[in-house]
């Protein structure tokens, strides 16, 4: 049975709740960005399986909390497109497969790839989502209007881009190596932080990584995932030093001059002593703070389920 409803959805008895995603990991605006806020651990957790090439279009993500439940639709594939009607058929139609299976008996929709997505929700989506969800045995609300007053997110990407940026510790390896490319296009040629030697890097696009040439001739190839690695190394500890990345102590001469260029990574000392830190200091990277700060507390202990 469906029920339209005014008002916001957050404020639904639905047992679940549905949140509207891009599967690249950035949670930017609308209605995404507050559901970000209100459940940081699931953003983060989101943000891994988009980075492991797991969640796609019509593979829904169910998330759970001791209150509500969040089902994390893709409804575009990057925040820098519109929706198209064929992800929201993809979406409804995995989950006509498997509510049952995940348990659902109420839920609560946005109206589906409109706002950020620029679909029409009374002739594209509204009568799509009557075809798969009409019949339904559970209670289906849907709250056809907007929460966000903002611009489309790909119709301002500059904006965007620095508006994601503000806040580095969120910010997904796709973001990082957009960024990584500008830099060494920019600029080439590098000197290790001692200073005693230089090198060039490049990035090639297929299969993506990052080609480094020591003024001996000498050639060192960074894959896409190690880059990646290292950069959610740097996510999760604030910093980065050989004891964190252990794996890429050959590397790291070279990428530290490489990063240390995002304007959202500064260089660092550090130490495991005072007296080490004050005579011979590692020299390692840390994500600036972010320039906007989140106050809500960390919630729940989670569960998830891909379907």
């Amino acid at each position: 049975m469906i029920t339209y409803v005014t008002g916001s959805l957050f404020e639904s008895p639905a047992q679940v709740l549905v949140n509207t995603v891009n599967t690249v990991g950035v949670m930017g605006k609308g209605v995404a960005y507050q559901f970000k806020r209100l459940f940081p651990e699931m953003f983060e957790q989101y943000r891994a399986l988009c980075e492991s090439g797991q969640l796609r279009v019509g593979k829904l993500w169910l998330y759970k909390t001791p209150n509500k439940w969040i089902l994390n639709f893709p409804t575009k594939i990057h925040w820098r497109n519109p929706s198209r009607l064929e992800y929201i058929e993809a979406g409804l139609r995995a989950f006509v497969y498997s509510y049952t299976t995940m348990g659902v008996h109420s839920i609560a929709f946005p109206p589906l790839g409109c706002g950020n997505g620029q679909l029409d929700f009374a002739t594209q989506v509204q009568p799509i989502m009557e075809k798969y969800l009409r019949n339904l045995p559970i209670e289906v609300f849907i709250h056809p209007d907007r929460d966000d007053p903002f611009e489309p997110e790909h119709t301002v990407p500059e904006e965007m881009r620095e508006w994601l940026r503000s806040e580095p510790a969120s910010l997904p390896f796709a973001e990082v190596w957009d960024d990584l490319v500008d830099v060494v296009t920019r600029r080439s040629e590098f000197s290790t932080q001692t200073g005693t030697s230089t090198f060039a890097v490049r990035a090639v696009a297929d299969p993506p990584h990052l080609l480094i040439e020591t003024a001996g001739g000498n050639r060192v190839t960074v894959p896409y995932e190690a880059l990646q690695a290292f950069w959610q190394q740097i996510r999760t500890h604030g910093y980065t030093t050989r004891k964190i990345a252990p794996d890429m102590t050959r590397q790291l001469s070279y990428l530290i001059p490489v990063f240390a260029e995002l304007h959202y990574v500064r260089l660092v000392n550090l130490s495991d002593s005072y007296e080490k830190l004050t005579q011979n200091p590692s020299i390692g990277l840390q994500i600036r703070p972010n320039a906007s700060s989140n106050s809500e507390s960390r919630v729940q202990l989670s569960l998830f389920e891909l379907v």
